[in-house]
């Protein structure tokens, strides 16, 4: 019998309900055939600072409007690579397991990745093995529809950095996950 994918859109290091949803099943297709949308989480992610909710946007350079995702290619002309790192550092710093767990995620952020898919791929392959995912990932050139973001949502708490300032910020990226909760990030998922 052949196994069912489950076609998922190719975020930049996603959301914890992303990943809760990816952990759920045992097969996930990242489709890079889809259109590219640009504002959306293909290119941003959320942390959660001293401030509250940070969107980090990567830039792209933008040629084609119908572009898919697997073309679409990232803009150096500024160094964002670095200003994003330096926010990561600020707001995960003082999180229990950020020293555990940052080396994974730095070259990320030092690396020169010529498209955004490739940047993607890595990340989503660094969170596969970190929580030690049982999932098959395969790649899925042609064009199909995702899930949307909305089927993206976590709701359970667990402890943040910023917590008594902020309160709770749901769904952020999987980073705060990882990095407040560590090894229990298993647990929460």
């Amino acid at each position: 019998m052949e196994q069912t994918l489950n076609p998922f859109p190719l975020y930049c290091l996603p959301s914890v309900g992303f990943i809760f949803k990816l952990s759920a099943i045992p097969g996930a297709e990242i489709l890079l055939g889809e259109r590219f949308n640009k504002q959306t989480y293909r290119s941003r992610f959320e942390i959660g600072g001293p401030q509250g909710r940070q969107l980090l946007s990567i830039p792209l350079v933008h040629k084609s409007t119908h572009a898919s995702t697997a073309e679409v290619q990232i803009d150096y002309s500024q160094n964002w690579n670095v200003k994003h790192w330096r926010s990561i550092e600020t707001a995960y710093r003082r999180a229990p397991f950020f020293e555990f767990y940052a080396h994974y995620f730095e070259p990320l952020f030092i690396k020169k990745y010529f498209l955004l898919a490739e940047l993607n791929l890595e990340a989503i392959q660094i969170v596969i093995r970190i929580l030690k995912l049982k999932i098959s990932v395969e790649l899925n050139t042609d064009y199909k529809e995702t899930l949307k973001p909305s089927n993206f949502q976590s709701s359970k708490d667990y402890n943040q950095v910023f917590i008594e300032k902020n309160g709770f910020l749901a769904n952020l990226s999987i980073l705060d996950l990882i990095f407040n909760e560590g090894p229990s990030s298993n647990d929460y998922l």
